[in-house]
């Protein structure tokens, strides 16, 4: 729709980045906290990892963000490469 408004492309990618970044940090910010509140009242259940372990938590970390602006980049680039006019015609 905004691209038949006479959007460009490139700042519809820009927003829906900017708003899978935002929300991506929503989740990982308090779901740092807590998963180290929560490995430290399970520390005697984990085998052979610390509850604040720099590398466990990194990890986990960027694959959350990977995934959540991969969720969101690729049906933007997808949606993108439909001609508005003819998106407009169908509805």
């Amino acid at each position: 729709m905004r691209l038949a408004l006479g959007a460009q492309s490139s700042d519809i990618l820009v927003m829906v980045l900017t708003r899978a970044i935002v929300l991506t940090l929503a989740g990982i910010v308090p779901g740092v906290f807590l998963a180290y509140a929560a490995g430290r009242s399970m520390e005697a259940l984990l085998a052979g990892v610390r509850a604040a372990d720099p590398m466990t938590l990194a990890s986990a970390v960027g694959l959350a963000a990977v995934m959540t602006i991969a969720g969101a980049l690729a049906p933007t680039l997808r949606a993108l490469r439909v001609d508005p006019i003819s998106a407009l015609r169908s509805e």
